[in-house]
């Protein structure tokens, strides 16, 4: 997906490391080996997207993942949406949050839930009684399905 200004992409092996310095930022206690690691795992679920400046720089990532809610029904789910950027931070976040409408509506999701960002985050993407609360995060209402998508 082309943003006038930022390059949205699958994290690939090459931006790992540099996608690392965000979510450090939000889970400090997150090793590099354990980020290595949940990047690697053939067997994730999640799905994780960066995006980066005409240099190539990071500028922020979103790790997401299309599931069934019982409330809710399906659902895209968004346990880290980090937006870095010195000067463009809005920007950063427009594009991320552009691309997890598109991926909501191509999926059929009724709803996206974007998490309250913490560092708990990442231990509760795999706990299944943490995914079936509503405290947390901000629960959006996707639109209705065009007839021409």
């Amino acid at each position: 997906m082309r943003d006038t200004r930022y390059l949205l992409e699958t994290l690939k092996p090459s931006q790992v490391d540099r996608a690392y310095l965000l979510m450090q930022a939000v889970v400090p206690e997150l090793t590099l080996a354990a980020w290595r690691q949940a990047f690697s795992n053939v067997f994730r679920r999640e799905e994780m997207v960066v995006a980066t400046n005409a240099a190539g720089t990071v500028q922020g990532l979103c790790i997401y993942r299309v599931r069934k809610h019982e409330a809710v029904g399906k659902l895209l789910d968004v346990p880290f949406l980090v937006a870095a950027s010195a000067g463009d931070a809005e920007g950063v976040a427009a594009t991320l949050l552009k691309h997890m409408n598109t991926t909501a509506r191509e999926n059929r999701c009724r709803s996206i839930r974007i998490w309250t960002l913490g560092p708990g985050n990442w231990k509760h993407m795999q706990d299944p009684a943490f995914l079936e609360r509503w405290d947390h995060g901000l629960m959006l209402t996707v639109g209705a399905h065009s007839s021409t998508s």
